[in-house]
């Protein structure tokens, strides 16, 4: 025993800590702050171990007490202090309080204080506020906790219920069944500033294999949670976050739980001011217990603690979405995102379902950044649920923010074949990249061009200097005779570029963009399309383009490369540089220059296998003439369609 603790008396003690205060709330401050931080808990006289050290001058001696050992010794050293103070006994609910059962002992468990300052009743908790016991380690944990020091009554109550209801200092006063039927709120709850808006009842059922609690909040706070399978021999499992639903708005929390089996468990909500980068503090304790499991699948894994929008969406720059509520139902396996934004940003997004890979995910996706928009296509390809998350940053940011997550039922999967093609972008469609590489007034803006005749051109407006080259491909290619830079050719003219495409076969294509302006060398990705045919078009392709096409030349006529054999075939050509055309096969045909300095003539296309080659010179010193163009000719043209298109 400390030989200084053994000559401790409260009528040493109690002058030497209450000198210079002025008022009885600061006498009861001084004591209240001398024990919680110079009282430890007595852990094993609360586990039988050794006699239970209660009265004043042991609790004094030895530094350690029960709970009515911290009573006992507040009463006196108030009463030192000329204050009126009182031993309040009852029932209380700490954090080894199982939520949602009736208490057996017929006595009371715990006691606290009651004291009287300027004609006025408070209640107060000397223990709780000391610390909490660890009873698995044997070992009392410090913890300092003003929110049991004159606690309000409606929020005393909660955990604290005095054999004499008459301390309870409320009117009316709680009966027993009720308080113990109440949720299980922690110190955390309160000071946080939340509310229930379910039912103040511990103990829930599910219906039709689901239960659902809602809190709010005066502040913007975060939430999650941890559910616990209760098993027969009193052990608890945790059960995963694929079995809970959680949505916050910015100040409200909703929680539909699935429990996977029928039996109990336990519910714990966990929170954090969303200003706080801290842990997250334990709220409040629900038991739920399962009549009929939901019988759905499990829910997707997720390592995010909400579903729908982050609650600080708005200082992302996120202002809006088109997906209400907390399920989005994807009935045909198709469906659309929008996100309205404040300002320009950047978003990448996850598809998580139990039987989708990273690849197959990434032909699922069809993303477009906007300057106040952002927009992704889904498609499911298997039934289920679906996480989809969104990441966003602004220009200039270096990392991606989880913003959203949404869940999807999908009731009728795609068929695979439907699926996007791989290496799509970020950016697809018009929108922020193509802004900024200073092109404008697309003729599509929308990422996914849909087409019945199996043919379309992209245009833009750009700006001197600027040139753009595109590719086109498809996942799986059924009959490939040609290569697929045939079926795309490339006009530019004055301050506009067209991007014209063929499709020789139904399915999804990609096409990707590409530009430099005139002091770069390289070209570099400005955004994608998706274009989607399932008719049968089976175009033929564009004529072979050579270097030489140059800015302004475009083809008129003919517009097919593949010309049929022994025939007589027009052309027109506008080259407003050139100086002279000439087509070349088995023979050299000139062409003449006309009005709007278009060549034209009709040259004979000659025997099957042959090609014509379309030469021209563009300078009157050159000696020799340049090939922009050149034509296949062959016997039988395997086409439905007109080739001239």
């Amino acid at each position: 025993m400390n030989s200084k603790r053994a000559l401790l008396s409260t009528e040493a003690l109690v002058p030497r800590i209450t000198e210079g205060a002025t008022s009885q709330l600061e006498r009861m401050r001084a004591i209240w702050v001398w024990l919680c931080h110079n009282i430890e808990y007595d852990v094993d006289g609360l586990l039988g171990l050794s006699e239970k050290i209660h009265t004043p001058q042991q609790v004094l001696q030895t530094g350690k007490g029960v709970c009515s050992g911290y009573a006992h010794l507040c009463r006196e050293m108030c009463k030192e202090a000329g204050l009126t103070c009182i031993e309040v006994s009852g029932r209380g609910r700490g954090a080894g309080y199982c939520q949602g059962r009736s208490c057996p002992e017929p006595k009371s468990n715990h006691m606290w204080n009651a004291v009287e300052l300027e004609d006025q009743w408070f209640l107060l908790d000397v223990c709780w506020g000391a610390g909490l016991v660890d009873v698995e380690k044997r070992l009392f944990v410090p913890r300092h906790d003003d929110f049991f020091f004159l606690t309000d009554p409606e929020d005393f109550v909660e955990s604290h219920w005095p054999d004499d209801p008459a301390w309870q200092l409320l009117q009316p006063s709680i009966p027993l069944e009720v308080f113990e039927k109440k949720v299980f709120k922690t110190p955390e709850f309160f000071k946080m500033e939340l509310s229930l808006l379910s039912a103040d009842t511990s103990l829930l059922q599910t219906k039709h294999g689901e239960a659902m609690v809602s809190l709010a909040s005066l502040c913007s706070v975060e939430f999650t949670y941890q559910l616990l399978k209760v098993c027969p021999d009193g052990s608890k499992e945790d059960a995963g976050k694929t079995h809970g639903m959680l949505t916050m708005a910015e100040k409200k929390m909703s929680l539909r739980v699935f429990p996977p089996t029928e039996g109990l468990f336990d519910l714990q909500i966990f929170a954090r001011l969303s200003s706080s980068r801290k842990p997250y503090s334990w709220v409040c304790s629900f038991q739920i217990e399962c009549l009929e499991s939901h019988g759905n699948e499990a829910l997707p894994k997720s390592p995010f603690s909400f579903w729908g929008l982050h609650p600080k969406a708005k200082e992302y720059g996120i202002k809006g979405c088109n997906w209400e509520g907390d399920l989005t139902l994807a009935a045909t396996g198709m469906l659309k995102l929008a996100l309205k934004t404040q300002r320009p940003l950047l978003a990448t997004y996850e598809l998580v379902h139990r039987d989708v890979d990273d690849s197959l995910s990434r032909k699922c996706l069809v993303s477009q950044a906007e300057d106040e928009k952002l927009s992704c296509h889904v498609l499911c390809p298997f039934l289920g649920y679906y996480r989809l998350s969104v990441f966003v940053k602004g220009l200039g940011e270096d990392s991606f923010q989880n913003t959203a997550n949404f869940l999807i039922r999908c009731l009728g999967p795609v068929n695979h074949n439907e699926l996007f093609p791989l290496g799509l972008s970020t950016h697809c469609g018009a929108g922020i990249n193509t802004r900024w590489r200073g092109l404008s007034n697309p003729s599509h803006t929308n990422a996914i061009i849909n087409t019945k005749k199996g043919q379309c051109t992209i245009t833009f407006h750009t700006q001197p200097g600027f040139e753009i080259t595109a590719t086109l491909g498809k996942d799986k290619m059924i009959n490939q005779s040609y290569p697929m830079e045939r079926y795309v050719l490339i006009t530019h003219l004055e301050n506009k570029v067209s991007v014209s495409v063929l499709l020789p076969e139904s399915g999804l294509y990609r096409v990707g963009l590409y530009g430099r302006s005139a002091e770069s060398e390289e070209f570099t990705h400005v955004c994608d399309y998706v274009i989607r045919c399932f008719t049968n078009p089976r175009w033929l392709p564009f004529p072979k383009v050579y270097s030489c096409w140059k800015r302004g030349c475009v083809l008129l006529q003919p517009r097919t490369g593949i010309l049929p054999e022994k025939s007589w075939v027009g052309f027109r050509i506008k080259m407003p540089t050139a100086h002279s055309a000439h087509v070349v096969g088995h023979s050299r045909t000139e062409l003449k220059q006309g009005q709007n300095k278009v060549w034209e003539g009709n040259v004979y296309s000659g025997l099957a296998g042959s090609t014509l080659k379309v030469a021209a010179k563009f300078s009157r010193e050159s000696p020799s003439m340049d090939v922009i163009l050149s034509f296949d000719v062959e016997g039988s043209l395997s086409t439905t369609d007109d080739a001239s298109g």
